[in-house]
């Protein structure tokens, strides 16, 4: 008799405790989703207003930026190479009217040529009826690579730079567009040319100009290898002259 109403009573326990389970089960299942779905969609808003007003603040900054820096370029780009003759060496495309681009905006004559490898004599040659012996130019931009995919030309090329730099003693560069396809500024650092793998903003701008009228050198842009995005600005281009003219003094004054 024990044992039967000891089972009756756990029966009843169990069945109380389902009843009771299932009541605050229906209880919640009412009211915490409406509950949880009200937070979530005031933290959305929230969220969503907050980057808004981010995205506000920072897209004023940047037009305040390069506005900004539009003016600072103009300042210290405009006209700086309006004596100088500048020989590109390149092939017609983006990269190539970039840089012409770049050096026509401050002011340098631009003489275009395309680099050929004669195979017979075994040397590098200029296409474009470009003769060294008789052009007289103040720096070289090279934007152009040979076109092998092991690179079995770049070496040789680079010597032939180095020597028309060397028997001309003018800056030599390397330029190029930020482009992971693209190792020539990479190969020509390793070499010890100077250059900027910026070409087409006001970095690659301001870097060429400040690379071919000054003493600068070195490796500046984007990649790991880079010196700094681009190069300090130099003591000449900053025009803040003082005058060493004592200032006149006024009758007015004199009689004081």
């Amino acid at each position: 008799m024990y044992n039967m109403r000891y089972h009756l009573a756990s029966l009843i326990a169990v069945f109380l405790a389902l009843s009771i389970g299932l009541l605050l089960g229906g209880l919640l299942a009412e009211s915490t989703p409406e509950t949880v779905h009200d937070t979530l969609l005031e933290g959305i808003e929230r969220d969503i207003a907050q980057t808004r007003e981010t995205n506000e603040r920072v897209l004023a900054e940047n037009i305040l930026a390069f506005t900004f820096a539009d003016m600072l370029l103009d300042g210290f780009t405009a006209d700086r190479l309006e004596d100088y003759t500048i020989l590109l060496l390149g092939e017609e495309g983006q990269e190539l009217q970039l840089a012409v681009d770049s050096l026509e905006s401050a002011g340098a004559r631009v003489i275009r040529a395309t680099p050929e490898f004669d195979a017979a004599n075994d040397l590098w040659t200029l296409q474009d009826d470009v003769d060294l012996d008789v052009l007289k130019f103040h720096g070289i931009v090279n934007v152009y690579q040979p076109d092998s995919e092991t690179n079995e030309f770049l070496s040789s090329y680079f010597i032939y730079l180095r020597e028309v730099q060397e028997e001309r003693e003018v800056p030599l560069l390397f330029a190029t567009i930020d482009d992971v396809e693209s190792e020539l500024v990479s190969y020509a650092w390793e070499e010890g040319f100077s250059g900027t793998n910026q070409l087409g903003n006001r970095y690659g701008t301001y870097t060429l100009v400040v690379l071919l009228i000054s003493e600068t050198e070195g490796k500046y842009g984007s990649a790991e290898t880079a010196d700094a995005l681009y190069p300090p600005i130099p003591e000449s281009f900053i025009s803040l002259e003082l005058s060493e003219e004592e200032p006149e003094i006024s009758d007015s004054e004199d009689a004081e």
